[in-house]
């Protein structure tokens, strides 16, 4: 159970013992050296996990098909003008929040951004051969009607992979999105994706620092895009990729013009708002009745 954790953990890139840690066994802020004597047990005779030369835990032995090389070439980030590269936005439905205890995905979508306009969409509902539960057809009004016919996943990833293939992973909250594609396409053909991620949100919070929130709703809104189908697949994605165009346009702006640029930017810790003086009455530091 804890592998399979780590597994669904680091399927969206590299990490510190400490955070693995805290995620796999819900320790949180647990010591390094405790931190890493876990992981290094829980690991121990694995091959398919590895500790790198930067002291992160990552995953290895399988099969990987790139999502952002097309052909499996290599290149140079830093060389790289984020308006020459093409951008694959993804959003999926899902039957849960988690992929580790089961959760399947029930719709997903593709939009491909290129040249600065969306130049393909690819959508489709998926059966999750799983029951949905209420609380989520509530959300996305997705029933178990509109998907006992639907193809499986199986059946869905090769057209899935092909849309992915070439481009940069892009959603909103591209962590989420990252792990159920990588988990279901891990689960159907046995290979992982992987390639260059990049999430809307955390760039939202550094080009636009004075949205109060970075959800969807509020991006699209401040961008001035409708959002046609919120909660289902293709509107979120497609809305998501409008909203890409423009923050691309503006990033560029900004004076951002590489994927190196890019990923500084968003990664780079956004600066804290000053907190508000609270209303209650100070204490008393000094006492100067007598």
């Amino acid at each position: 159970m804890l592998t399979t954790r780590a597994l669904e953990y680091l399927s969206a890139g590299p990490a510190d013992a400490v955070d693995l840690i805290a995620h796999v066994c819900n320790l949180p802020g647990p010591p390094r050296t405790v931190a890493e004597h876990l992981a290094a047990a829980m690991f121990a005779g694995r091959t398919d996990f590895e500790k790198g030369i930067d002291g992160k835990w990552r995953i290895v032995a399988a099969p990987t098909v790139s999502a952002s090389r097309p052909n499996g070439r290599l290149s140079e980030p830093a060389l790289d003008r984020i308006d020459s590269l093409s951008y694959v936005v993804v959003d999926v439905e899902t039957t849960g929040t988690s992929a580790m205890f089961g959760d399947r995905i029930t719709e997903v979508a593709a939009v491909v951004v290129r040249d600065g306009a969306i130049a393909d969409v690819f959508e489709t509902l998926v059966n999750p051969q799983r029951p949905i539960p209420p609380f989520v057809t509530a959300l996305t009004h997705i029933t178990w009607d509109m998907v006992k016919d639907a193809p499986t996943f199986e059946q869905v990833a090769p057209r899935l992979m092909s849309a992915l293939a070439g481009h940069v992973f892009t959603a909103h909250n591209a962590k989420f999105d990252w792990r159920f594609v990588s988990t279901e396409m891990l689960r159907a053909t046995g290979n992982r994706i992987q390639g260059r991620q990049l999430c809307t949100v955390k760039l939202a919070k550094r080009l636009l620092p004075q949205l109060s929130r970075r959800s969807l709703d509020h991006l699209a809104r401040y961008y001035g895009v409708t959002i046609h189908a919120r909660h289902r697949a293709g509107g979120d994605a497609i809305a998501t990729a409008e909203c890409l165009v423009k923050m691309l346009r503006h990033a560029n702006d900004a004076g951002l013009h590489t994927w190196a640029d890019l990923q500084r930017f968003a990664g780079a810790r956004a600066p804290r708002k000053p907190r508000r003086k609270s209303a209650l009455p100070a204490p008393a530091i000094n006492d100067l009745t007598a």
